[in-house]
């Protein structure tokens, strides 16, 4: 049954912002941002969560906390949307790309310890499309390597791995509110962690520099200098902040977010009943030990279906730097850094076979078996040519 995305408790959340004629959540914990953070927290099980502006803005945030310095590479898996690597240009590091797995377009720990250098200092795993990636065999990795764990799971709300939901086993996580997403605030981000520290670089980086923690955590206090006071910024930084009226949105939404789970699951068992054992196309791939959340339904089918085209390293962007020798900000790229077709050939081989089903809840019963109807009658149609 589809379900209308925006109802009365958004409505009745936005008045009370108005009402109250502060659109920015300033420094108390009665804010509708701060509200959405402590339910969020207890929703995922982690200790500390930020609210940010925007999905990419969290993808930064959450790298900036981790205490990365320029010229440090993060590996990325080589199929992601581009908001995964392109915050790692923006904080001077250098992503690494690594191939994935041809069933699920996903990073695994073979392909991450395939990729590590020396200046390899964390790993970004994207639960893509809602599907959990092998984690204890990632961490292990990670752990042979010492290397910090970002898990993106802007596709992956509530799935799960052995029980545990994506976002909770590493260093910190970060998802998006973009509107397409699980929950929306039509844009908007969440980091979270169980680290102090890796929460205080969150603040400071996503508040230009000032130190405006929750959860009881002290701050630091500037001193004057020269006989004159400043504000107290410690560090570079941007304002991420999340605005008040996406705080309300965002905790209506969440508060409805297992009815959501619940429409998209309806969704998905619709598409899995009318497309089981259809010739030509294949079903997504499940790994053991893990419960999906699908953001949307990743198909396989002939070639010339296929419109999966999220391999980073072939956007003009990093083919300037590949030219350049630098990255936009221009950190100079070490030689066998490259951005070239080729060195994720798996990935490459692979995604073009990939499409995508929507499952999304405000999509009837009857429109997600019409898309269907129209994937077998594709695929049907390339067959017959063959």
């Amino acid at each position: 049954m589809a379900v209308r995305c925006f109802g009365e408790k958004d409505l009745q959340y936005l008045t009370e912002v108005i009402e109250k004629q502060d659109l920015w959540r300033g420094m108390g914990d009665d804010s509708f941002v701060s509200r959405f953070e402590d339910a969020f927290a207890k929703h995922l099980g982690r200790k500390y969560v930020l609210a940010v502006s925007s999905g990419t803005n969290a993808e930064e945030v959450a790298l900036a906390a981790l205490g990365l310095e320029p010229g440090d590479e993060v590996i990325c898996p080589a199929t992601a949307p581009i908001f995964v690597s392109m915050p790692v240009v923006s904080i001077g590091c250098i992503p690494i790309f690594a191939d994935t797995d041809p069933k699920t377009l996903i990073i695994t720990a073979e392909t991450i310890e395939a990729a590590v250098t020396p200046k390899t200092k964390a790993v970004m795993v994207v639960h893509l499309n809602g599907v959990p990636a092998q984690m204890d065999e990632i961490l292990a990795v990670a752990k042979k390597h010492n290397l910090m764990v970002l898990e993106d799971c802007a596709q992956a709300y509530d799935a799960t791995y052995k029980g545990k939901k994506t976002g909770t086993m590493g260093d910190v996580m970060c998802a998006s509110m973009q509107q397409s997403k699980h929950i929306t605030s039509g844009e908007g981000g969440i980091v979270a962690t169980d680290d102090p520290e890796i929460y205080k670089r969150a603040v400071m980086f996503h508040n230009v520099g000032m130190p405006w923690y929750r959860y009881g955590l002290e701050a630091p206090q500037a001193k004057p200098l020269g006989g004159l006071s400043t504000r107290g910024h410690f560090m570079f930084g941007h304002n991420f902040r999340m605005g008040e009226l996406q705080g309300a949105v965002a905790l209506a939404q969440l508060e409805r977010i297992d009815e959501y789970n619940k429409v998209r699951a309806e969704n998905v068992a619709i598409i899995e009943q009318e497309l089981a054992g259809v010739e030509g196309l294949k079903l997504a791939h499940v790994y053991p030990d893990t419960v999906p959340n699908y953001w949307v339904y990743p198909i396989r089918v002939p070639k010339e279906l296929g419109n999966y085209g999220e391999t980073n390293y072939l956007e003009v962007v990093f083919q300037k730097m590949q030219k350049d020798r630098k990255t936009l900000v221009g950190v100079p790229l070490p030689d066998y850094v490259q951005y070239k077709p080729g060195i994720c050939p798996v990935c490459e081989e692979a995604s073009p076979y990939f499409s995508g089903l929507g499952c999304h809840p405000t999509q009837s019963a009857d429109s997600i078996r019409e898309s269907c109807e129209d994937a077998k009658k594709q695929v049907a149609e390339v067959l017959a040519k063959k």
